[in-house]
Order: structure tokens, then C-alpha cells, then sequence
């Protein structure tokens, strides 16, 4: 993995104006997180560093920025629909969508969540939204990628194609990425933590 933290080989990448200028809301919306007593993370690990990325959500340069890189890496890995596991996926998927439209109203990406379980009533549904193959699986932050996997079976149990998974940060190790990478289809993220923990 190169210093800056990009994907090496990755042709998907955004350009590096686009990568700093998501950088630096991640930093000013409060979404990088030095914590002295640790934070466990959804994979169970602790760590004196945190990512809120849900705070990207609630700021409009911020979910422009996230939508306006992604959508570009969806559309080059061939996506029909965009989406993942609730609920750190739901606003950035919409948003990608959103924009979609905006931009080419003729080849719309559909959105869609998984669900981490499905709903007790109504059309008990796993999936909500539209997913269309090839489905891109997003997420916002990865570490061993179980969540990202995890939204990925569930959508090729409905037989839908996963053309890869992309994230906006990636904490795992190299058997975390190879796993991503051979169980996802690909796997490409825009940084690795050490961009913004400096280790």
C-alpha cells in the first residue's frame, strides 16, 4: 500500500483534488476521531482512532462529495444499482443514485439496503429499494469487510450479479483486502486509515 493511502492499480480512483477535498470535510465535520480511551468497533477491535462517517450524511458538501466520487468508481465497474448493509450505506447509496439522475436521467443507478434481518411484518423483505445487476456493495468504513461481504451474499441469494464493493475507508490488512477482493468481485477504497492517522 503506497503512503497516501490509494489502491494500488486501482484505475478506478478519483483524481487527487477530489480525494483531498473529501479528506478535508471528513476532518472538519468531526468524522475522524482520536479517542485516548479506545472505541470498539463493529468487528470487535479497539482502536484510539474512530471514523463517524455517518456525519458525512448530514453535511451537504460532504454527501456531494462522497456521491460525486463514488458514483464515478460505480459507473466504471458497470453498475445498475448501488447499495449495502443498513445503515451506513442507506444515505450515500441514495445520494449516488440522486446524482445519477441529475447527471445522465437515461442511464439511472438504482439504490437499495440490506436489511440485518428481515422485517417481521409487511412483505418481510431483506432488501429494500431496487437492485439491479451488476450491484456495486458501498460502505463507509471497512475492516475486515464482514458487513460489506455480508450484503453481498444477500443480493446474490436474490440472483442478482456483484460487480465489486467499494469503500471510503479501509482499517483492514492485507488478508482482510485479499478476502474482499476474491469473495466481492473487487474491492477498492479511497484511503486507508493510515491517511489520516499518519501509522
Amino acid at each position: 500500500m503506497a503512503a497516501s493511502g490509494r489502491d494500488p492499480g486501482a484505475s478506478l480512483q478519483p483524481s487527487e483534488e477530489s480525494r483531498r477535498d473529501l479528506a478535508g470535510v471528513i476532518r472538519s465535520v468531526g468524522a475522524f476521531i482520536r479517542s485516548e480511551e479506545g472505541v470498539v468497533l463493529s468487528s470487535g477491535q479497539r482502536s484510539s482512532f474512530y471514523f463517524d462517517l455517518r456525519r458525512l450524511n448530514g453535511d451537504a458538501r460532504g454527501i456531494h462529495a462522497v456521491a460525486r466520487i463514488m458514483y464515478g468508481m460505480a459507473l466504471k465497474l458497470g453498475a445498475e444499482s448501488v447499495g449495502g448493509l443498513e445503515s451506513g450505506s442507506v444515505g450515500m447509496a441514495a445520494a449516488i443514485s440522486q446524482l445519477s439522475h441529475m447527471r445522465d436521467p437515461d442511464r439511472p443507478i438504482t439504490s437499495f439496503y440490506v436489511r440485518k434481518e428481515s422485517k417481521g411484518h409487511g412483505m418481510r423483505n431483506l432488501i429494500e429499494g431496487i437492485p439491479r445487476s451488476p450491484v456495486v456493495i458501498i460502505d463507509d468504513v471497512i475492516t475486515t469487510g464482514a458487513s460489506a461481504l455480508r450484503a453481498a451474499g444477500a443480493v446474490r441469494e436474490e440472483g442478482h450479479e456483484c460487480a465489486g464493493i467499494l469503500s471510503i475507508i479501509f482499517r483492514g490488512g492485507q488478508k482482510h483486502r485479499e478476502r474482499l477482493r476474491e469473495e466481492g468481485g473487487s474491492f477498492h477504497y479511497l484511503f486507508a486509515e493510515s491517511y489520516f492517522t499518519g501509522r
